[in-house]
């Protein structure tokens, strides 16, 4: 069960002015989304907003922005920006997490010094060896985030958006901060292009998914109260003629009798059966650095985009996301009853993998707070492909946290598709390397 926190009120039965604190705003599309979302609540349009960044620059932009769209929108939300993680994190209620340490260049090599060995990543930012050196980069700042968070904002809920998802979420727990959900967008997102495929509207699919971010399959998926797994197995083959890169989640609901609730350009390098050959993502349709190459482009477009937004020469998108966190942020304000899908401790929810498990299930949030919901067993072979995921979370995560160089090359070791690829001495060289690419950030570890 999640700790629960409940809304303050100001003695007169009225909600007081709620802050949100963003940590790494600098993403200033990512404020944007989730502001639209806001804002789109009544009882949320006298929040105030602090957006935190490293980079100066970035952070202000985003406080441009927000800026503008209260301007626009005529309601009483203020913000300010700052580089001062604590003195932003100072009396927060609510705190999104949307950081990625080492921005675009340890990106870029946590995808180039795989590829060189023939571990092709089409992402990288939740598993593997771009998911574990991700973590070695990342999970020192959370817990400093917990340590800030202890100091002077003991209440604040996190929720937390930044990959990699379980193992970020994960080391929240272990650095001592209970009050934190992890939120993705595949889950709501995914079974759209399903129904899209069957010509069935979206508002008349109802599913049930389980399992761990990323490595997540629909457990029921039907039309109307109808099954949709023989619709979909009848026309995988076509849909593998007309676009590659369904091939591998196909194949999956073909073996494993289950779609992945994800997109497909992450499965790939999830499991250990597609990465055969130098030739196999272009057979899958997943090119290596895709993940890498998108961000990259949509940086240099959306500084562009923003900056005319804020100037008034393009309009701003007023409609809302996918996106839970908002519900979230008004369900715990006002009472209404939402159901969304988060990252949590599994502690039996998901009853054949470990205990010690983030997992992403059905949850409720409420006035009294949030409520993860029992999913039970779910398929075995579905279990079998998360297993290993589960190792590597908690050995990248307990590596980082206790300095263990030893810990974290046998992180990488245990990675399903670095194993199907490389042997160990293989492994070690190119986990070395790695090492040495990120030397910054262990330079004070001890060598094995």
């Amino acid at each position: 069960m999640i700790n629960c926190i409940v809304p303050k009120e100001d003695g007169k039965g009225e909600f007081s002015v709620s802050k949100i604190v963003f940590i790494g705003g600098g993403s200033a599309k990512f404020v944007r989304e989730v502001s639209v979302d806001l804002f789109s609540f009544p009882e949320l349009q006298d929040i105030h907003m602090t957006i935190m960044d490293v980079d100066a620059e970035r952070a202000t932009r985003s406080e441009r922005l927000v800026r503008k769209m209260t301007a626009d929108l005529g309601i009483r939300a203020t913000t300010d920006s700052t580089t001062d993680r604590r003195r932003a994190l100072e009396g927060a209620d609510y705190v999104i997490v949307t950081i990625m340490v080492g921005g675009l260049k340890h990106y870029h090599s946590d995808v180039a010094i795989p590829a060189k060995y023939g571990v092709y990543q089409t992402v990288s930012d939740t598993i593997g060896p771009g998911g574990v050196f991700r973590t070695v980069r990342t999970a020192p700042v959370l817990r400093g985030i917990v340590e800030d968070l202890q100091a002077v904002a003991p209440n604040a809920w996190v929720l937390n958006y930044a990959n990699p998802m379980a193992m970020n979420c994960w080391t929240f727990r272990d650095c001592g901060w209970s009050k934190v959900i992890g939120l993705c967008h595949s889950i709501q997102a995914a079974y759209k292009g399903l129904g899209d495929w069957l010509g069935i509207p979206h508002n008349e699919i109802t599913y049930t998914a389980g399992g761990i971010n990323h490595i997540n399959f629909y457990l029921r998926l039907e039309h109307n109260g109808k099954d949709m797994y023989p619709m979909l197995k009848a026309i995988s083959d076509k849909k593998i003629a007309e676009n590659p890169m369904l091939r591998a989640p196909l194949e999956l609901l073909a073996y494993l009798d289950h779609y992945p609730a994800e997109g497909p350009i992450h499965q790939f390098e999830y499991y250990p059966w597609f990465c055969k050959s130098k030739d196999s993502p272009a057979q899958y349709g997943a090119p290596t650095f895709f993940g890498f190459n998108v961000d990259s482009k949509n940086f240099q477009d959306r500084t562009i985009e923003i900056e005319e937004q804020i100037a008034g020469t393009r309009p701003i998108n007023y409609k809302r996301s996918l996106e839970y966190g908002s519900w979230i942020i008004h369900s715990l304000e006002t009472g209404s009853v939402n159901e969304f899908y988060g990252n949590v401790p599994n502690g039996g929810l998901i009853s054949n993998l470990p205990p010690q498990a983030i997992v992403e299930v059905p949850c409720v949030a409420r006035k009294a707070g949030i409520t993860p919901g029992r999913v039970g067993a779910i398929p075995p072979q579905l279990a079998a492909v998360m297993a290993p995921h589960i190792a590597v979370h908690e050995m990248a995560v307990t590596g980082t946290l206790t300095k263990n160089r030893r810990l974290i090359r046998q992180a990488i070791q245990a990675d399903p598709m670095t194993a199907a690829v490389l042997t160990l001495p293989k492994i070690s060289e190119m986990v070395d390397e790695m090492f040495e690419e990120n030397s910054e950030y262990v330079a004070n570890w001890p060598k094995e």
